[in-house]
């Protein structure tokens, strides 16, 4: 906000107050229509800060019905594994109750790692290639290496510098140093060290192997349903759909992977819509009434009421539970707070979860589809709330550069009009000093005249 900072005379006459509340009038009536937008744009950005505060609020409650939606439509399916030391399971987009069993765990995925075949006594300096060019081959990829210094550690950061999916390390034992070069990644993979290669350029190179030929690493492997099933790592997504498998351990004790409902999580979801519903039925009724926000009737604030009150509302006719109050939640009649009764709930039986399930699917993305609904509040980038804040924001712009316009106008009438006083003040101290000398004169005259002052 801008302030025009008051000036002073330095007058020098009787009059000096008058002209001071002169100027001081001047720019007070001058200031008014500062005043009035500086009262306007106060109120816009009180708005924008209850805007700011409605649109977290609806989305704490359009995140909860999202949530809802999700775990509706899949019927909060979660997985579990019979002995999770062996394995675990994790759902990951399950939509149907079923079970699998795995049979058994046969290997484990390892990653590839050699040695070199033998050691150098120095890492430095002991050549460790006749030619210094040499072939890594990992799995059905091979890699030229041209080594810039023919020793361990030239190859092992040649290797390093390669691309190749694998790392290079040197290992310093009792025996001298070794060269160690390890997959990235599990499964089985071919893991070369060929020394001088026998090439289409080189047809008759040594073809020296350097690394042992003793751990080019295992796919993991194993039944399931009676399926041998074969893979290059231990997280195994894509053979239950929407499940992760984690293989920890090789085991011929069968394991059961059961997928089922979780009303559990149901009953987390619900109440953390109850909280979040009431907490914008609350920041709504804020706004409301004499005493009501900077949002008192806001088109954003009443389609947000009605909305919510859809919501209370809504029902189906299908099934054994067809609205809100069937899964345990109600508002009550004087202050529409929400409450969830988790008796209630924890009564439902398998058939009345399934049923839950389904009117919570037809209210969040079916026929009710509410999440659409408060996503056009609460959009951040083209919601209905965001869109106010977003105009607020440039009235607010526009407010103080009028009030900037006109704080430089009346800073330059209050210039013009302190000279301006200020020589009158000056001129008026003049003509009082004059009438001083004259007065003087005169009662000279009177004592040389008259010998006294005469009326």
């Amino acid at each position: 906000m801008s302030a025009i900072t008051p000036l002073t005379l330095s007058g020098v006459s009787q009059y000096s107050t008058d002209y001071q509340n002169i100027l001081n009038r001047a720019v007070q009536v001058a200031s008014q229509p500062i005043t009035a937008l500086q009262t306007q744009d106060s109120n816009l950005l009180t708005q924008n800060s209850a805007l700011t505060t409605l649109q977290s609020t609806a989305t704490n409650l359009f995140t909860s019905l999202q949530t809802l939606a999700t775990d509706s439509s899949k019927q909060a399916i979660s997985a579990t594994s019979s002995d999770s030391t062996i394995l675990t399971a994790n759902a990951t987009g399950a939509t149907t109750p079923n079970t699998y069993t795995i049979n058994s765990v046969i290997w484990l995925a390892t990653a590839a790692s050699e040695d070199s075949t033998q050691s150098y006594a120095d890492s430095v300096n002991t050549p460790v290639s006749s030619t210094g060019t040499l072939q890594l081959t990992v799995g059905l990829q091979n890699y030229t290496l041209t080594l810039g210094k023919n020793s361990l550690v030239g190859l092992r950061d040649a290797i390093n510098a390669s691309g190749a999916p694998v790392t290079a390390s040197i290992l310093t034992t009792n025996n001298g140093n070794y060269l160690s070069v390890t997959a990235k990644a599990t499964g089985h993979a071919a893991l070369q060290l060929i020394d001088d290669p026998i090439t289409a350029t080189n047809p008759n190179g040594a073809n020296t192997e350097l690394l042992t030929q003793t751990n080019q690493g295992t796919d993991a492997e194993f039944h399931l349903n009676n399926i041998d099933i074969k893979q290059s790592t231990n997280t195994v997504n894509s053979v239950i759909p929407g499940v992760t498998l984690q293989l920890l351990k090789t085991s011929t004790t069968p394991v059961t992977v059961s997928l089922q409902s979780n009303p559990s999580q149901l009953s987390s979801d619900l109440q953390n819509f109850v909280s979040s519903y009431n907490a914008l039925a609350q920041a709504l009724q804020a706004q409301q009434g004499q005493n009501g926000g900077g949002l008192a009737g806001d088109p954003a604030v009443t389609q947000l009421q009605q909305t919510l009150r859809q919501i209370t509302s809504y029902f189906t006719t299908s099934g054994s539970v067809t609205n809100l109050g069937a899964l345990g939640i109600t508002f009550a009649d004087t202050t529409g707070t929400a409450s969830f009764n988790s008796s209630t709930f924890a009564a439902l039986n398998s058939q009345q979860i399934t049923d839950g399930f389904n009117f919570l699917t037809s209210l969040t993305s079916g026929s009710g589809n509410f999440v659409s609904k408060l996503q056009t509040f609460t959009d951040p980038i083209s919601g209905i709330i965001q869109t106010e804040i977003q105009g607020n924001s440039a009235t607010d712009k526009h407010l103080q550069s009028q009030i900037l316009t006109l704080s430089d106008r009346i800073t330059t009438l209050q210039n013009n009009l302190r000279l301006q006083l200020s020589k009158a003040d000056a001129l008026e101290a003049g003509l009082q000093s004059k009438q001083s000398t004259v007065t003087a004169s005169l009662t000279g005259l009177n004592y040389v005249l008259y010998g006294k002052q005469t009326a």
